[in-house]
Formats: structure tokens, C-alpha cells, sequence
């Protein structure tokens, strides 16, 4: 090789270099948020550290993980930060980072047992949206609308309460007029398996779970007639036992 493409070649290699080193000090230059002692702090690019205050540290303890929702919206303290949620073991070390502009609506995070799902709970009202993601992913598998809190039966299955949103609205005399049935989500097919479905004078809640005897814990509120249900003295409460759907 001769001295101009040893000249050449060494020219190409340091570009190289440079450029690593220049992406490297890009990534590397990233505000982050760190948990140390269930205390949250905020890290600046060159490593300034900022105490933050004003956040909940919520755990997810089936699975050992924590969480964190950055709200720069609504907290001074995190204002200028990319919205989004936090991931810690039960160790402080940082798991992922999952971008969410509306942090400020994550109500829960529900994890399955084997910890590689998640449920996210989100919204400002008591019916709410349930995103579906695989753990480390940041896009949602699916998006359901439900109350309450879902239930994880299995690592591949849960069940909530679910907002039927086709149904015509009750005669009531409150905030939420509709319908709820329970049902149980099947992700390993992407399908929703109905349970105990609402009729025009039964609605139904999930409460609870005993797995251990493959039944749902669910209220029943019932009517005598459709029209009863403008009257809250009509409506009768009762807690009900239902079996399970055989898994697939």
C-alpha cells in the first residue's frame, strides 16, 4: 500500500472514530430519572442530580418492579422532561423507559404473573382505558375500556369489567348510564371471551378473583324492570360466584 492510501485510509478510520464518538456523546447526553431508596431523582446530561419531591414510587411487587410516571405537565420539578413511565427492579437498577405524553392519566400498571405483559391503566374518569403491551415494548397490543381493575388469571390471560359501548344508554340517574359485562382477555389470541354479559336488567362488576377454585368474584345489580333503573331504591346489589372459561 502506498503512502497516499495509508494517507487515505487513516483520514476514513479517525471519521470513523469521530463519529462513534460523537453518537456515543449523544446518546450518553440524555436526561434521565433514577430511584435510589425509593427516592426519585432527576439527572441532568452532566450528571447533576435533582431530588423530585413531589412523585409516587408504585409497585408492581407480584413481579419486583417499580414505577415511575414523569408528568412534566403537572410537576414543576419535572417540567422540560420527555413524558413517559419509569421501569426499576427491587434493586433500583433502571429496566426501560416507556414514552407516555399523558403520564398524569396512568392510573395502575397490572403485570402478569410471569412479568412480560402489562396492563396499563389510564384516563380521568371512572371508565378508563386498558393498554395491552408486552414488557419493554413501547407500541400497545390492544386497547380495551373497562372500570376498575383487571385481573391477571394466568400469564396469558385477565379479566375485567367491560364497558359495552354498544348498548343504548340506562335510565339512570348519574354520571355513568351504561353497561358493564366481565369478561376475560386472552392475549395469546387476541380475543375477548365473555363471562357474564349485561342484560337490560342485570349489570355486573368484577371484585375479585379465587383462582384456587377457577371463579370470579363479581356484583350483580339488578332491576325488575328496564325502567326501574331511574330509581336506586329498585336496584338490588348481591356478590355472585362465576366459573371461569377454560383457558384457549
Amino acid at each position: 500500500m502506498n503512502s497516499a492510501r495509508k494517507f487515505s485510509w487513516k483520514v476514513v478510520c479517525c471519521t470513523l472514530l469521530a463519529l462513534l464518538c460523537l453518537a456515543a456523546t449523544a446518546f450518553a447526553a440524555k436526561e434521565t430519572y433514577v430511584l435510589e431508596k425509593e427516592t426519585v431523582y432527576r439527572v441532568a446530561p452532566d450528571g447533576t442530580r435533582q431530588k423530585i419531591e413531589n412523585v409516587d414510587v408504585m409497585p408492581a411487587e407480584n413481579v419486583g418492579i417499580f414505577w415511575v410516571a414523569v408528568d412534566p405537565e403537572n410537576n414543576e420539578e419535572m417540567k422540560g422532561s420527555e413524558g413517559g413511565i419509569y421501569f426499576f427492579d427491587d434493586k433500583d437498577q433502571p429496566l426501560f423507559f416507556l414514552p407516555y405524553e399523558d403520564a398524569a392519566t396512568v392510573g395502575n400498571i397490572f403485570f402478569s404473573p410471569d412479568g412480560k405483559q402489562m396492563v396499563m391503566d389510564t384516563g380521568t374518569w371512572v371508565v378508563r382505558d386498558l393498554f395491552l403491551y408486552d414488557f419493554k415494548a413501547t407500541e400497545a397490543k390492544a386497547t380495551l375500556t373497562g372500570m376498575y381493575d383487571p385481573i391477571w388469571l394466568d400469564p396469558h390471560r385477565f379479566a375485567f369489567t367491560m364497558v359495552e359501548s354498544d348498548k343504548e344508554p340506562r335510565p339512570v340517574e348519574s354520571d355513568f348510564d351504561g353497561w358493564t359485562s366481565i369478561v376475560v382477555y386472552d392475549t395469546a389470541v387476541a380475543q375477548i371471551v365473555p363471562v357474564i354479559e349485561a342484560t337490560e336488567t342485570q349489570n355486573y362488576l368484577l371484585t375479585g378473583a379465587d383462582l384456587d377454585k377457577g371463579e370470579l368474584k363479581v356484583t350483580e345489580t339488578s332491576v325488575k324492570q328496564k325502567a326501574d333503573w331511574a330509581d336506586l331504591d329498585k336496584q338490588e346489589d348481591k356478590e355472585i360466584s362465576v366459573p371461569l372459561p377454560a383457558a384457549g
